[in-house]
């Protein structure tokens, strides 16, 4: 007895929807391309909880004839080829004929479906791959899919679905990239009650790109228009400005068709190679048309793998392409400062008019044990005076602050003066007066100086062990190319890394506060809107709790976008845009669940982006306070990301280094 059978219709369906039908996306994927395949000019996408329990797809195509609504959904039925010839030049999105069938086997689909020619139309149901219902029904011309409880009998794969935010992240990233390789075709879709693309389908590319990205990105366009004897490349890439930290922005078409290619991707960013900075990849929308004899796209199932004929040829062209296109436009736009900013640097000896004179601040604050009292209408008369007054006290700071190494006591008064003066002055200018005053003190977000506590006051941070031999009290040597802080202790040197030793101290001070739940927000006093995909939208809605804890207030703007109100207290003079972005992208590609693992790489972004960078001369009280913090911070040996921050190299290895010793 042979061991061998031929497997039923059914099971052979179940397998082949396995390649075919992923998830809710594939599903789309499939009905869509076969709505562009029939000529559609609008197309409707509705779903809910991700896709998985409803998924409704439709379009104004010319629809099905009667005799062919059951036969599509047999398996290699299909009314794009007729031969395998026909293999070498396809020109149609789908020619496999597996996707209907594949589906109708793991979910219970409805159709209804007209054409023109016909008075009416036809509805076909088809549940676990059984045939339920076949009648004829009203509705307009086109096809109306309707894809209810997906993997219903396929539990081993409907247990592998993600959470609904995520199926309707990659759902709306599917509609996205078809969208913008057929601009010509106009894309609903509308996740339950909400729409969250709609594009126009007026055949312009760039009404499309401002549909699916936003405002913002189209300033940051160039346009690109290449032709030569065998491609034709068209689309638009993105300046600098509009670089990412990740490929997600990346779309390339073929033939209108949209496939991943590692080919293509090599070619653009070589010719952004000098433009761009490292690990930054350029925004691009590109479609090369070339052909269909030079491609083969029967490569995988879900044909988003492509081979090329041709690939050197292709590869220069779209290199040449590309580096005309960046050559040719102005990379950066210009810079403009409103004139309401550029008062801020302006210093007028004028008397300001009567009615706008603020009387009385009811805030006043003694210098110099009260030998000074400076009151709000006293400094606005003459804001000149202010900025001297800064430098003065500048002056007297700088030569106190030499002292202040010999004589704690004098460094105590010094900064507790310094500090009132400060205060007195914030209301009334709106010179940062921490950073015109930096040679004593320095704000927690933008250095490493921090005032000790007085004797009477407790610390705020955590002790630790001491470090042996304790860093703060070796003999400071210098600064190594304005990254490596030397030391010496007896027979030793020591190299300390800046920023590595920063960045530690700032994780750890980030980290406790995030365990403690410890409100960690700065308020903007600009908030800022940032657009987003649909798809990052659901992503960052699913973690908002998360984003708060770090430190980040926001909330929904509309359109795809949000409006960022306060960000993390130690990323202060760095772009909230840039890095809430940032940080999507490592929510995005987070694959373990978000409790500890992401919230940990989180904060060590914040940390990286706060810590003080190489290549910034310290001065000797800077050096001296970052050992301090860095003697009493745990896991003081290495960074974060696992690097050393201090490096021992003792008086023994020198002297064999210089063979004194053999």
């Amino acid at each position: 007895m042979g061991c061998i059978i031929v497997l039923d219709e059914n099971t052979s369906n179940k397998i082949a929807a396995g390649e075919v039908v992923e998830k809710p996306a594939s599903v789309i994927k499939e009905l869509v391309e076969n709505s562009i395949d029939a000529g559609a000019t609008s197309i409707s996408v509705d779903i809910r909880n991700g896709g998985i329990s409803y998924i409704k797809v439709t379009d104004n195509g010319s629809g099905m004839d009667e005799d062919d609504v059951e036969l599509a959904f047999e398996r290699h039925a299909t009314s794009k080829i007729k031969r395998a010839e026909d293999l070498d030049s396809i020109i149609t999105m789908g020619f496999r004929g597996e996707a209907l069938a594949s589906i109708a086997a793991v979910s219970s689909v409805e159709l209804q479906t007209k054409t023109a020619s016909n008075t009416y139309g036809m509805y076909v149901h088809i549940s676990g791959g059984i045939l339920r219902e076949v009648r004829q029904t009203g509705c307009p011309v086109g096809t109306t899919f309707i894809i209810k409880d997906l993997f219903f009998n396929t539990p081993a794969r409907y247990k592998f679905l993600k959470k609904d935010a995520t199926e309707a992240g990659y759902i709306s990233d599917t509609i996205s990239r078809i969208a913008l390789g057929n601009p010509d075709i106009t894309f609903r879709l509308m996740n339950g009650k909400v729409l969250q693309i709609h594009t126009p389908g007026n055949n312009d590319l760039k009404s499309a790109i401002y549909s699916i990205y936003g405002k913002e990105i189209i300033k940051e366009l160039i346009q690109v228009e290449y032709q030569d004897e065998k491609f034709k490349i068209t689309g638009y890439v993105g300046k600098p400005e509009a670089a990412r930290s990740n490929r997600n922005y990346q779309s390339l078409y073929i033939n209108k068709r949209y496939v991943k290619s590692k080919l293509v991707s090599y070619a653009v960013e070589q010719a952004y190679s000098s433009i761009l900075m490292k690990n930054k990849f350029p925004f691009y929308v590109l479609n090369i048309e070339l052909n269909p004899h030079l491609v083969d796209a029967n490569v995988h199932p879900a044909k988003m793998d492509v081979r090329f004929a041709d690939e050197s040829n292709l590869s220069r062209a779209i290199h040449m392409a590309v580096s005309k296109a960046v050559s040719s436009g102005s990379l950066f736009n210009p810079v403009s400062v409103s004139n309401k900013d550029r008062e801020i640097f302006k210093f007028k000896n004028v008397e300001p008019q009567k009615e706008y004179v603020q009387e009385q601040l009811g805030h006043k604050a003694n210098i110099d044990d009260g030998n000074a009292a400076y009151s709000a209408k006293e400094f606005s008369t003459n804001q000149s005076q202010i900025q001297d007054m800064i430098k003065s006290k500048q002056s007297e700071v700088k030569y106190e602050g030499y002292s202040a190494f010999n004589n704690k006591k004098i460094a105590e008064n010094t900064s507790a003066e310094i500090r009132m003066f400060t205060k007195a002055m914030e209301p009334l200018v709106r010179t940062d007066l921490r950073k015109a005053s930096s040679q004593v003190f320095y704000s927690e977000s933008k250095s490493i100086i921090n005032e000790p506590p007085a004797a009477n006051e407790p610390s705020a941070e955590p002790q630790h062990e001491k470090a042996t031999p304790e860093l703060a009290d070796m003999k400071y040597i210098g600064q190594a190319f304005s990254t490596y802080i030397i030391l010496q202790n007896c027979e030793e040197l020591i190299l300390v890394d800046q920023h590595a030793a920063h960045e530690r101290i700032l994780y750890e001070k980030l980290k406790t506060k995030f365990e403690s739940q410890e409100n960690t927000t700065q308020l903007l006093l600009e908030p800022v809107v940032v657009q987003l995909q649909a798809y990052e939208l659901n992503v960052i809605k699913a973690k908002e709790e998360l984003f708060n804890k770090i430190g980040f207030v926001f909330e929904d703007f509309g359109n795809n976008s949000i409006i960022i109100r306060g960000i993390p207290y130690l990323v202060e003079g760095y772009s909230p845009k840039d890095l809430f972005l940032e940080l999507t992208n490592k929510l995005q590609e987070a694959i373990k669940p978000v409790n500890t693992p992401v919230a940990d790489e989180i904060i060590h972004s914040i940390a990286c982006k706060a810590a003080i960078k190489a290549n910034k001369k310290l001065d000797e009280r800077e050096v001296h306070q970052l050992l301090s913090e860095l003697a009493n911070t745990g896991r003081r040996y290495t960074c974060p990301h696992g690097r050393p921050t201090v490096i021992r190299l003792t008086k023994y290895e020198l002297e064999k280094m210089f063979k004194r010793i053999v």
